[in-house]
């Protein structure tokens, strides 16, 4: 059983490997000697976890158990279970990966709650009916060749105890050892990275060992990462931090459990503006016109972007939209792990946009054209200050309710509504979460000239062209309505789509449109300074005026010199910074690679870059993103740390 393990993981990562071979770029001999290498330490863990029962049973059974039918059938059984599994997660991971690039991780255990999603999704990516008659005819087989293998022998004459014994002490100890993964110390995660190639590095990994560190991680809601980063000590950390995100009008207020809280004097009167943010489904890439690509099939967002102030530099935390919502309304990066909006120490203690509106008399609601319990999102936000959720049920019709949520016209369509009504009553902040360009890209038929085909690239491209005649819609409409002289609109992408995987990170698929729009208060101007989704609360509250407290780990660059931006990116184990035209990668346990980046390209540096520059870079990605893992790893993300200020016994400052 231990060598048709070894042997089946082994031919799906030669399959892989070949699959992949020609677009991995700078493939050495080395390195896939290495990913064959700690590939059997990683396959050795679930082979030895399968193994343990039987190298325990087996030699300890009496003879006439192993002349026993029964016995013989629940061997033989529980083998080609353990078969069948590891055929079926491996033939799905060969779709996984060539989608992803990836082995299975935390995205397939935080999906397994949201049936219906994760269904749609299966049933759209995956030949589904195909696997499952597979699944049949594998598990005959399995059986009746395990059938053979286990029970053509003669039943071995009698063996004294203590032989048997030996037999199955020395059994386990080599089953334990594999499940181990060493005898000094366990095998971790962290060993896959030996070299720098991102695709050879997953592949060397074993689904099943991923797979029981992603269910872990989220029983434990642990994710350490010292292990693959040399972080600086706390206090430096701090300092470079702190050196970074403080501008004019700031005064430091944090002590040693927030160094960075502090109050931002805005030097404007405050005016409470209605505040929308319309986060667009995966709108980036080269189907923005905005983003400077010719062939555009976002004309209603290009044109919007001449009327307001936009960011063309602004990158996105992550690649997800949970991980886009802590940026964007949290002003936190985003860090390993499950989604911070997922983790049970964040509920309710993390400092975010709507609570300081909330405290200054805003209504607060979320427009979800989707289910918000997906990823957590309504008990988190419910508990940062949103009041109100409007989800599918109450946009749409049953019969309108898709797979993913309801169309996004809908969706605009309800939030116009809700607007109307709230107008003069009291100052708003509304967040639209829109679903259309979301895979399985379900698009109302006569909305849109569609293109011909049934790819998933076609499907895609018409998912663009719809989600952006349905905002332009929204617009049409407002610009008529009263409220809209009295709010500030914030349209920025959740994050990119269709990655250049052969990248460690692709730092330009991670570049997003992001417009500010408010035609009686901002004058219509681009923004080239390098930009975070970290910063876009920030900048909002510098738009409303007034001054507030906070620990954002962002800044207003609306007031930034154009090389005083920055942005950090978090790509599962992998981190990248962007400062100027420069982006530094850290693959895990090895040193940054320093790349020279343009709004679409990323290439090694055409001119020099001093050892001490790169240096430097590589100290600020490091305590920008040890301040935000210390910061939520400590529950200090927010107000109530401010306490160490003041005193124990002093009340937290309240934002203002």
């Amino acid at each position: 059983m231990a060598v048709l393990g070894f042997v089946m993981f082994g031919a799906f990562r030669v399959g892989l490997l070949v699959r992949r071979w020609e677009m991995i770029e700078d493939l050495r001999v080395a390195d896939v000697w290495g990913c064959f290498r700690m590939g059997l330490r990683f396959d050795a863990v679930p082979i030895g976890y399968a193994l343990l029962p039987l190298t325990v049973v087996l030699p300890l059974a009496p003879r006439r158990r192993l002349r026993s039918r029964l016995f013989r059938k629940a061997i033989t059984t529980y083998a080609t279970t353990l078969g069948i599994v590891a055929l079926c997660v491996e033939t799905i991971v060969v779709y996984f990966f060539l989608r992803f690039w990836d082995r299975l991780n935390w995205l397939s255990v935080a999906h397994l709650p949201h049936f219906r999603e994760s269904a749609v999704y299966i049933w759209h990516s995956y030949p589904v009916l195909r696997m499952l008659v597979g699944v049949v005819l594998a598990t005959l087989a399995a059986r009746w060749g395990l059938t053979k293998l286990f029970w053509s022998y003669p039943v071995p004459g009698r063996v004294g105890m203590r032989q048997r014994v030996l037999a199955a002490v020395v059994l386990t100890g080599l089953a334990a050892w594999g499940a181990r993964g060493g005898i000094m110390r366990p095998l971790r995660i962290s060993d896959a990275y030996f070299c720098t190639n991102k695709v050879v590095c997953h592949l060397a990994q074993n689904n099943f060992f991923t797979l029981m560190r992603a269910a872990k991680a989220r029983l434990t809601d642990v994710s350490d990462e010292t292990e693959y980063y040399s972080f600086p000590p706390a206090a430096r950390a701090a300092e470079v931090a702190c050196g970074m995100l403080l501008q004019r009008g700031d005064t430091p207020l944090g002590g040693p459990a927030n160094p960075l809280w502090r109050r931002s004097d805005t030097g404007q009167p405050r005016r409470d503006l209605n505040v929308v943010i319309i986060m667009m489904e995966s709108m980036a890439g080269k189907p923005v016109g905005a983003l400077g690509h010719k062939t555009s099939f976002t004309p209603e967002l290009d044109e919007l972007c001449n009327q307001g102030v936009f960011l063309d530099r602004m990158y996105a935390v992550g690649p997800r939209t949970s991980r886009a919502m802590i940026g964007v309304l949290c002003g936190h990066p985003d860090v390993s792990g499950r989604s911070i909006l997922m983790r049970e120490s964040a509920q309710g203690c993390f400092l975010s946009l709507p609570a300081i509106l909330r405290s200054r008399g805003y209504a607060t609601m979320m427009v979800y054209a989707g289910d918000p319990g997906f990823d957590n999102m309504r008990g988190f936000f419910s508990k940062a200050g949103i009041e109100r959720f409007i989800d599918e049920r109450q946009i749409g019709d049953p019969r309108q309710i898709g797979n993913w949520g309801v169309p996004d016209e809908l969706a605009f369509d309800k939030a116009h509504e809700v607007f109307c009504q709230m107008h003069g009553k009291r100052p708003f902040f509304a967040i639209i979460l829109t679903v259309s360009n979301h895979e399985p890209f379900e698009i109302p038929k006569g909305k849109v000239e569609m293109l011909a085909g049934v790819s998933r690239e076609i499907q895609g491209l018409n998912a663009y062209r719809y989600a952006d005649w349905a905002m332009g819609e929204f617009f049409r409409k407002a610009r008529t309505a009263p409220y809209f002289k009295d709010t500030l609109f914030v349209l920025v992408a959740d994050h990119g789509r269709d990655f250049d995987n052969t990248r460690i990170v692709d730092v330009p698929g991670y570049r997003i449109p992001c417009l500010f729009l408010a035609p009686e208060v901002l004058a219509p101007r681009r923004i080239h300074t390098v930009a975070s989704q970290t910063d876009i609360t920030p900048m909002i509250l510098a738009v409303l005026g007034g001054s507030y407290e906070h620990c954002f780990l962002g800044r207003n660059i609306l007031a930034a010199e154009g090389d005083e931006g920055f942005a950090i990116i978090h790509d599962e184990n992998y981190l990248a910074f962007v400062r100027g035209d420069l982006a530094l990668v850290a693959p895990p346990r090895h040193d940054a690679i320093l790349y020279e980046v343009t709004e679409k390209t990323m290439r090694k540096p055409t001119r020099d870059v001093s050892d001490q520059d790169i240096q430097m870079l590589n100290l600020q990605m490091l305590s920008i993103y040890e301040m935000a893992r210390h910061l939520f790893i400590t529950g200090a993300y927010g107000p109530q740390a401010s306490v160490a200020v003041a005193g124990a016994s002093a009340a937290p400052p309240r934002p203002h």
